[in-house]
């Protein structure tokens, strides 16, 4: 079933002796994974195969699409799912707001019409300091701004209904609805979190979960696909390579590695174990980063993503009298030139590469992909002992900032 979405191949991976042994472990630790699934003891997981709830995020997408704006107010979990799928149907319609620079939530709210703007906050927890900011600053914005029964203008995503920003909704009148309690930010993209904004983008929410479903099936039923990408990425730990690079040669998904770089830090991180997730892109950063992926320490894995069908595409045209060595050529050739050779010298480097070859980047394919890398993800952590769901250590900084701001 994996294969009807993407196929995926490896070079210069350690000796097979070594990678027998850890394939031995990650298939013991991959059929306590399938036990899990099949007992629906992980709802990020079990999510993908839910449907019910498809028809309230339709309701709720119906009603706010008649804005001419819509602006989402969330950060990391809350925004990362979201901002990944959404990038699948680029607009300007749906706008992300994460930080909170002062400059930057100035020039935000500096474009928005107030009165024709939904706006939709999203925090698991209710307490986060961006998020509970933003609402606050908006909301003083609004209120200058003397528009009246503004609050159905707002929807909040939480979990409790005793948090900081329920208390905040309650108090303006708006909509509460809420975030799946039992399924953590950085693997909220199959709930209302990533597929409310998908939806608002124009994108088929059941496609999306169809993509994600398809992989836990093939994993359920064979499980190659991730044991093998395990088993590699657990050796190549063990001989040095400490550093994960993940470089697609698709604009859209750029947002991808934003939100793989969360999952893969903040859930394997701990214990004195984790690589570093690197964000590249291709082609823009073989004129940044591959020198130092040639020619610097060798303690890099990479993976690719790359495209075989471009659905948008130009003719490279000579001017007269001034030949280059494109004209005649199709974009989507020099792309493929580009990725081609980057992958190439790599190669004859003897460094370690994964390869997704994806046909076309689609609803599905994308959803395939983000439930391929929870599972490589959780299974990782089941094979070092990790509890891939919290983040103990980034909560004393909480701690630290809420006992700051109280002072």
């Amino acid at each position: 079933m994996a294969k009807s979405l993407y196929s995926q191949h490896f070079k210069n991976l350690p000796p097979e002796k070594n990678l027998k042994k850890f394939r031995i472990i990650c298939e013991k630790s991959a059929g306590f994974l399938r036990n899990q699934i099949k007992a629906s003891q992980l709802p990020a997981i079990d999510i993908s195969f839910a449907s019910d709830d498809l028809k309230q995020f339709e309701k709720f997408a119906k009603c706010i699409s008649i804005y001419k704006k819509i602006l989402v107010l969330g950060v990391g979990g809350s925004s990362l799912g979201g901002k990944t799928l959404t990038a699948l149907n680029p607009q300007n319609k749906l706008e992300f707001l994460e930080s909170i620079d002062p400059a930057t939530v100035k020039n935000c709210l500096s474009k928005i019409d107030f009165k024709n703007t939904f706006f939709l906050v999203i925090s698991k927890s209710g307490e986060t300091i961006e998020t509970i900011c933003q609402t606050l600053i908006l909301l003083d914005e609004i209120k200058k701004s003397k528009i009246k029964n503004f609050s159905k203008q707002f929807l909040f995503v939480t979990e409790s209904e005793t948090n900081s920003l329920a208390k905040i909704a309650r108090k303006i009148g708006a909509e509460i609805t809420a975030h799946p309690n039992k399924i953590g930010g950085r693997y909220s993209c199959f709930s209302i979190v990533g597929l409310l904004p998908a939806l608002l983008a124009g994108l088929d929410a059941k496609k999306i979960r169809n993509g994600a479903k398809k992989m836990v099936e093939d994993f359920l039923q064979n499980g190659d696909y991730v044991i093998n990408s395990c088993a590699a990425q657990i050796c190549l730990y063990e001989f040095g390579f400490a550093n994960n690079v993940i470089m697609p040669y698709i604009d859209n998904l750029k947002n991808f590695t934003d939100w793989y770089r969360q999952l893969w830090a903040e859930s394997l991180g701990k214990n004195g174990f984790g690589s570093i997730p690197i964000n590249s892109m291709g082609t823009v950063d073989q004129h940044s980063q591959l020198q130092l992926y040639l020619d610097g320490p060798k303690d890099k894995f990479f993976t690719f993503l790359t495209q075989k069908n471009h659905p948008q595409n130009f003719s490279i045209k000579d001017l007269p009298s001034c030949k280059t060595l494109f004209g005649g050529k199709k974009l989507s050739e020099i792309v493929k030139v580009e990725q081609e050779t980057t992958i190439e010298v790599l190669n004859r480097k003897k460094l370690p590469i994964r390869i997704f070859e994806i046909t076309k980047l689609d609803e599905e394919v994308l959803g395939g992909l983000m439930m391929q890398m929870f599972l490589e993800t959780i299974l990782i952590a089941q094979v070092k002992g990790i509890n891939p769901f919290d983040q103990p250590a980034v909560e004393l900084r909480k701690e630290l900032a809420k006992a700051a701001l109280k002072v």
